[in-house]
């Protein structure tokens, strides 16, 4: 996803493709599960609009700002938090049980989670962090902890299509107001359009679509701790990505992903 998002910066600006995203996603959504629309109760509107702002909406306006203003790699951290608030907001607020394994098993996954994306090596010496801007992003990951447990929480009893088709239909209006406030019209770049916008459909349509979807099912299947926890597989991808594109891997990167890997085992172990 971090490539077609450069791919459609070529076009567009940050807060634009995160608008358009959602667009292409909840075109998409409306496609495969419009005969769920008809399932909800009107006791289910406050809880979907809650995962619709902080599972979708805020997150992807939040981010692009942090990282206009913070190195990425300190952002991906930020990021690799969502199974951390997604362990306390659960305990907290929504009174779900917890073992000590499971601590264990966000602990060291969001250690193997620092080592892969090494967010020493993105700043430079001598260069400061705003820490405002960084905290938008561990804003960000916050709402995705609370939007997590609420689908796990509140809206269990809906079928998960249905879910991801009122929640993308819910981001609809403030994705146009975004683009409409930043003159999309007026600021798209022609040159690369083509590409750009290409990138941004695919990433809409199966990054945030269909992969929202299925984030959902795993959710349901599992628990909204074991489903955040995939967030530390991110950066596992990504240095595989980077791997076959002739990158170095390096040893902190394999004790990286050896951490991920067993503090996810951790968090699904069986008490």
């Amino acid at each position: 996803s971090f490539m077609l998002m450069k791919i459609a910066l070529q076009s567009f600006e940050a807060i634009q493709i995160g608008a358009m995203r959602l667009l292409f996603a909840a075109a998409a959504v409306v496609i495969i599960s419009r005969k769920h629309f008809g399932e909800f109760r009107r006791a289910d509107f406050w809880p979907l609009l809650v995962v619709a702002m902080m599972g979708n909406s805020l997150p992807y306006i939040l981010f692009p700002v942090a990282v206009a203003h913070v190195p990425s790699g300190v952002v991906g951290v930020a990021n690799a938090m969502t199974p951390v608030f997604a362990l306390l907001v659960g305990v907290l607020a929504f009174g779900r049980s917890l073992r000590r394994v499971q601590v264990w098993g966000v602990a060291l996954g969001l250690l193997g989670a620092v080592l892969l994306i090494s967010p020493w090596r993105a700043v430079v010496p001598g260069q400061e962090i705003n820490p405002n801007y960084l905290l938008l992003a561990i804003l960000a990951a916050a709402f995705y902890g609370v939007s997590i447990n609420t689908i796990g929480s509140r809206l269990s009893h809906l079928r998960l299509r249905g879910i991801t088709l009122v929640v993308m239909l819910l981001t609809v209006p403030m994705s146009l107001g975004i683009l409409g406030a930043t003159r999309v019209w007026e600021t798209t770049r022609m040159e690369h359009f083509t590409p750009a916008i290409s990138a941004l459909a695919f990433l809409g349509i199966v990054g945030t679509g269909i992969a929202t979807v299925l984030f959902n099912r795993l959710i349901a299947l599992t628990t909204p701790l074991m489903a955040a926890s995939t967030t530390y597989l991110i950066p596992v991808v990504a240095l595989a990505w980077g791997v076959g594109m002739g990158e170095t891997i390096l040893a902190h990167h394999l004790g990286g992903m050896a951490s991920i890997i067993f503090g996810v085992y951790l968090v699904n172990k069986k008490a």
